[in-house]
């Protein structure tokens, strides 16, 4: 009886655990849903899980914001952003039609502020994507 007691707590923690751990990599951002289709995103969260992190992960980190470099004489392209705060960079992307170099950084004046949008280069985003989630050889 004493190992039927036993048994029973060790699979119920196994069990716990296990549930736990499967919850909240694989979430759809909701701000994805303003690009894509949500039967789109089940198949691809089902036949490509790392692409649904990835695209979450981008939503956040794909790039910073920062001052105006006050140093730097040169001049951006612009972006136009409402909401600082909060924005879906990817809808960004697709109606402001913004491109990211996949070797160097780069930038763009924020209209009607002294700050600037700063994407990640691809290859160093890549790098931080795959730290974050452990994928690093």
């Amino acid at each position: 009886m004493k190992k039927l007691l036993i048994l029973l707590l060790l699979s119920a923690s196994i069990y716990a655990h296990a549930q736990s751990n499967t919850t909240t990599p694989l979430d759809i951002d909701q701000r994805l849903l303003a690009l894509y289709d949500e039967a789109y995103l089940d198949r691809l969260k089902k036949t490509n899980p790392f692409m649904i992190q990835r695209l979450n992960y981008y939503l956040d980190n794909a790039y910073y914001i920062t001052d105006y470099p006050k140093a730097k004489a040169a001049s951006y392209p612009s972006v136009a952003i409402a909401d600082l705060e909060h924005f879906n960079i990817l809808l960004l992307e697709k109606e402001q039609d913004l491109k990211r170099n996949w070797d160097k950084i780069t930038v763009y004046q924020i209209k009607g502020t002294n700050k600037v949008l700063v994407y990640y280069s691809g290859k160093d985003f890549v790098k931080r994507l795959n730290e974050h989630y452990n994928r690093v050889h």
